[in-house]
């Protein structure tokens, strides 16, 4: 199972592949899409931070295709926007045709419509969370269609990816890893990415707000106080999945992603060893309960770990 890692910074490229990053995806900015589509048209899910989350442009990227082919990796880049316009297929279709002549590893895509371009193209597809494929009939649906890869979504539990897994064969499979949880699904949030008009759930976490109960019932008030503060101030502060790595190895699963193209790359290099050592472990326990007792924790675990409230996926922890 390799390490699928942002690459938003391109000094620090061999710290990422010295701690253990075997693919990287990467996304970027074009002043030409904002200047025909407008600011609120996004080439990919985090258009909105702009260089902040991009900081290439696609010629820029082209050349980084090559650097990173030279190193032996594996490189994709994003076009997973929620929506596009038929003129903005059009024109992504161009983007297209020079990543596949730049040998891009594939791109990473949200609709059915951007699959059908790239397939027409031979250029290799992945399919983004944002495409939701929550069960295996879409997984089939989007095998069929000739995707290589399928990213799960991160709300999904280890047992439905295994149920994806072998009922739809013949085709990589993506799983969450570390970094950047969600209350919400990607596939079912129409919600922006940006820092003028924020996704919804940053909304809901940053924005003033005040509880009402019509009656004054404790244990009623109690209840919606504490499910605030789980879902504002706990769930998903880090997000990790260490404790499910020994079954995605045992499943084959081909990449596990650590999420961050906003993030410092210091703390992205520390997740990527951990992942690193506990692929290790994993590789060589006969057991989930072994590996368990085994694995590395993270060295904030305890506020990591603290009730599963971090976890992609809460029920493997015991």
């Amino acid at each position: 199972m390799k390490i699928l890692v942002p690459l938003n910074n391109m000094e620090h490229i061999d710290d990422y592949i010295a701690a253990g990053a075997g693919e990287f995806y990467i996304g970027f900015y074009d002043e030409e899409w904002t200047s025909k589509f407008g600011d609120f048209a996004d080439i990919n899910r985090m258009s909105g931070f702009k260089e902040n989350a991009n900081p290439f442009s696609l010629e820029e990227v082209i050349e980084i295709i090559n650097t990173v082919k030279n190193k032996g990796m594996l490189i994709y880049v994003t076009f997973n926007s929620s929506i596009y316009s038929e003129e903005q297929l059009c024109e992504i279709k161009k983007y297209f045709i020079a990543l596949k002549e730049a040998g891009v590893d594939g791109v990473i895509v949200s609709c059915i419509e951007l699959v059908e371009i790239a397939d027409k193209l031979e250029l290799p597809v992945v399919v983004s969370t944002i495409s939701g494929v929550y069960n295996t009939q879409i997984g089939k649906f989007y095998r069929d269609k000739g995707t290589k890869r399928i990213i799960i979504p991160r709300d999904l539990s280890v047992d439905e990816i295994e149920t994806i897994v072998k009922e739809v064969p013949d085709i990589e499979y993506e799983v969450f890893m570390m970094r950047n949880g969600c209350m919400f699904s990607d596939a079912n949030c129409l919600g922006m990415h940006r820092n003028e008009s924020c996704s919804i759930c940053g909304s809901l976490i940053s924005a003033d707000s005040q509880i009402h109960i019509k009656d004054n019932n404790f244990k009623k008030r109690h209840n919606t106080e504490l499910n605030d503060l789980i879902y504002t101030k706990s769930f998903h502060e880090y997000a990790c999945g260490l404790c499910s790595i020994y079954r995605f190895v045992k499943m084959n699963i081909t990449a596990c992603k650590i999420v961050g193209r906003t993030d410092e790359w210091k703390n992205i290099c520390n997740d990527i060893r951990y992942v690193k050592q506990n692929l290790e472990i994993a590789e060589s326990c006969k057991s989930q309960e072994e590996y368990l007792e085994r694995m590395q924790l993270p060295e904030e675990s305890r506020l990591m770990c603290k009730l599963g409230l971090s976890c992609y996926y809460p029920e493997m922890r015991f």
